[in-house]
């Protein structure tokens, strides 16, 4: 949806490699992200300066350049309820980061689930061969702070990595005198990236010494797979390698 929106509104957003822990090791997607349910039962909890003027005609009016979602595109979608553990399979589905809700698409119309309702979620994403996996913000704390929003989680396992998606809102900075500027609003997506420690995450600055103190006692072994694989800490898909390799390889 297009709106004005004032202040920064932060997200918390997340994509993995495995929804099932293996021999003991602890996930941040829950395991029964996969069983069928339908959607029948679900209420509709809720719906979704003036110019100046030059020589006696008003400039254009200003528009609101973007949009809040996590993409626009609907896709498929299995979503895990807080209530008894409920997971709805099937339908396609769309993020809205500003209301913090997923649009539902359905034989009736489209439904709109509020965030605080969902544990988790994951959709197929055509330009991946894996599920997108999500997890609620709320289990999670940061400096103690409980967080809203969802993670999209990018690496799983006992160290997790997680990315969040803020909006921001460039606000128009037209000049008429000058005629220079922009007469439009822009709705700006920035990412962060957070590490969990328990249900505590911290912010990760994707700087090589930053990531390589997350990992202690192990931190000489990744810098050997870091460097060995060529991988760079600013680069997202170099940054879930290597949160992969520790969570696979290194971790107990």
């Amino acid at each position: 949806m297009n709106f004005r929106i004032f202040g920064t509104l932060s997200l918390i957003i997340v994509s993995s490699f495995a929804s099932i822990a293996v021999n003991g090791q602890s996930s941040a997607i829950p395991t029964n992200i996969r069983s069928s349910y339908t959607l029948e039962s679900l209420s509709d909890a809720t719906k979704l300066s003036q110019n100046e003027v030059l020589y006696g005609v008003a400039a254009p009016p200003g528009k609101v350049i973007g949009d809040t979602y996590l993409g626009t595109n609907w896709r498929k979608s299995a979503i895990q309820l807080y209530k008894d553990e409920r997971v709805i399979q099937g339908y396609s589905v769309r993020y809205d980061i500003y209301t913090d809700a997923l649009d539902v698409k359905t034989d009736k119309g489209i439904k709109v689930l509020e965030g605080k309702r969902i544990r988790s979620f994951s959709w197929l994403d055509s330009s991946r061969l894996d599920p997108v996996y999500f997890v609620n913000a709320r289990d999670y704390k940061l400096d103690n702070t409980p967080l809203t929003g969802f993670f999209e989680v990018l690496a799983d396992g006992a160290v997790p990595l997680f990315k969040r998606t803020n909006l921001r809102v460039k606000k128009a900075d037209y000049n008429v005198s000058f005629d220079v500027g922009s007469r439009d609003d822009k709705i700006l997506k920035e990412v962060t990236y957070f590490v969990g420690e328990g249900k505590s995450v911290v912010e990760l600055s994707p700087a090589k010494k930053k990531v390589l103190s997350i990992f202690g006692s192990k931190s000489d072994e990744m810098e050997k797979y870091i460097d060995e694989n060529n991988l760079s800490a600013k680069k997202e898909a170099d940054l879930v390698k290597i949160f992969q390799h520790y969570n696979t390889s290194l971790t107990p």
